[in-house]
C-alpha cells in the first residue's frame, strides 16, 4: 500500500495547495522571498510553482509590491459545487413528475463557457427515448436550454458569451448568426421558455426554461427532449408552460421570490 501511494506522490502538486492554503492566512498576499522562507524550498522551485498558480488564476501578483495573494477562482469553484449539489437535490423529485406529465426525457444543466453541461436526467417512459450521456456539451446558441439560460443572464454577461460562440451551421434551422440568436433570446424573455426544433441533431426536439438562484440569476436550465416523430408541434406552448412551471418550481426552493425580467 506504501508503496502505491509513493508511486503517484506529486511533491510540486503538494506544495503547491500548500502555498494556496498559506496564503489564506494573508489577504494582502507574500513576497516569494516570503513563501521560500515559511517552507524552506528552493526559490527556483517556489518560483516556478507561483508561476504555474498564477497562469492558471489561482493566485495574483501585484506589479508594484511583487506581493502573491490568491485569487477569488477557488472560492468560486467552491461555490459552484455546492450549487450544483444544492441544484440536483432540490430539482430531481420535480424533475420526475414532469417526466410523468410530458413523457419524454427531462434533462438538468448549466452554462459552461459557451456551452451547455448536461448535470442529470429523468429517463423518458416511452420505449424508445431521448437518453444523454451525463458532462455531455451542447452548444448554447443551438439549444432549448442554451437559450432559455442565455435569455436571462444580464445583459453585458450575455453579450460577453455571445462573443465567444463560434457559430457552426448544422442545418436550415440553425440559429447561425450573432443577430437571429438575439432576436430569438428576446422572444424567449417574453415567453419564458425556449424552443429548439432540431437544430443540431436532426429529428430531435427541446423545450427548455431557466431556473433562478436567490439573487435572480439563471444558474440553470431543466428541459425536455425527445423525437420529433413523437411530438406534436401545436403543443409547443402548452408544454413549455408545463417546464416553465416545474423550472419555477425549482427556483422558488433555491430562494428564488422574485418574478422574471
Amino acid at each position: 500500500m506504501t508503496k502505491n501511494k509513493a508511486k503517484y506522490d506529486v511533491p510540486s502538486l503538494k506544495t503547491g495547495f500548500d502555498i494556496l492554503e498559506h496564503l489564506s492566512h494573508f489577504p494582502r498576499g507574500r513576497l516569494l522571498t516570503d513563501i521560500v522562507e515559511d517552507f524552506g524550498c528552493p526559490v527556483s522551485s517556489a518560483y516556478r510553482i507561483a508561476m504555474a498558480l498564477e497562469d492558471m488564476g489561482l493566485v495574483s501578483r501585484d506589479p508594484e509590491t511583487k506581493q502573491i495573494r490568491l485569487t477569488n477562482k477557488m472560492l468560486l469553484t467552491g461555490q459552484r459545487a455546492i450549487t450544483e449539489t444544492n441544484l440536483l437535490e432540490n430539482s430531481l423529485d420535480i424533475m420526475r413528475e414532469l417526466r410523468d406529465r410530458v413523457i419524454d426525457t427531462i434533462l438538468i444543466g448549466v452554462l459552461d463557457g459557451s456551452e451547455i453541461v448536461v448535470l442529470d436526467q429523468v429517463t423518458g417512459a416511452r420505449m424508445f427515448c431521448f437518453v444523454a450521456k451525463l458532462g455531455y456539451r451542447i452548444g448554447a446558441y443551438c439549444s432549448a436550454p442554451g437559450k432559455a439560460i442565455l435569455a436571462f443572464l444580464p445583459e453585458k454577461e450575455r453579450e460577453k458569451v455571445i462573443d465567444a460562440i463560434t457559430f457552426v451551421r448544422y442545418n436550415e434551422r440553425t440559429l447561425a448568426t450573432k443577430e437571429r440568436l438575439r432576436h430569438e433570446l428576446s422572444g424567449i424573455i417574453r415567453s419564458g421558455f425556449a424552443f429548439d426544433d432540431s437544430e443540431q441533431f436532426e429529428g430531435v426536439y427541446c423545450i427548455g426554461a431557466p431556473v433562478f438562484d436567490r439573487s435572480g440569476f439563471p444558474v440553470a436550465a431543466i428541459w425536455t427532449t425527445g423525437l420529433m416523430m413523437d411530438f406534436d408541434r401545436k403543443c409547443t406552448h402548452e408544454t413549455g408552460a408545463v417546464i416553465r412551471e416545474s423550472a419555477d418550481h425549482i427556483s422558488a426552493r433555491l430562494g428564488f421570490t422574485g418574478k422574471r425580467k
